[in-house]
């Protein structure tokens, strides 16, 4: 796969609804049930018909949603939802820059060439490594070179 030279991805800060055919979204959960005006709370049922309503009302190509210790959904057009589960414990240290980590590394990981779901998977280490870690963190190519492995 090559990749599209025009991708956007956005982080959009409580501001989802303003942005329609960008690449992608990456919304946290509060900032999806903002936008939609519905509480979803850990209901996956809810969360599949509100992701897939958003998917195509604002024409993206994907909406990957992180769900803090619940993990995170992807969203593709024509595809079943991807839940991810959360990576590493449940021994957060700080959240601070998690969104940011994962909206990085999946923006890079789709600029390369990967495969929304395998850009969320990545994105999903790199969110996980750094909630481990006091203050704002950033993670390395190791420790996601090592996540990867301790997984598989």
């Amino acid at each position: 796969m090559h990749p599209d030279p025009l991708s956007i991805a956005v982080d959009s800060r409580f501001r989802m609804s303003e942005y329609s055919g960008v690449t992608s979204i990456t919304p946290n959960i509060t900032e999806l049930e903002a936008a939609v005006g519905i509480p979803i709370g850990n209901d996956a049922a809810l969360l599949q018909q509100v992701g897939q309503r958003v998917l195509e009302e604002q024409r993206l190509q994907s909406l990957l949603v992180t769900q803090g210790r619940f993990g995170m959904t992807l969203f593709e057009r024509e595809k079943a939802p991807l839940h991810i589960p959360v990576y590493g414990t449940d021994e957060i240290a700080d959240v601070t820059g998690a969104g940011d980590t994962v909206i990085a590394i999946f923006t890079l990981a789709l600029a390369c060439g990967a495969a929304p779901a395998h850009a969320a998977r990545l994105a999903n280490y790199g969110g996980g490594i750094v909630v481990m870690k006091r203050g704002t963190a950033t993670v390395t190519c190791d420790e996601l070179r090592a996540a990867i492995q301790k997984d598989l």
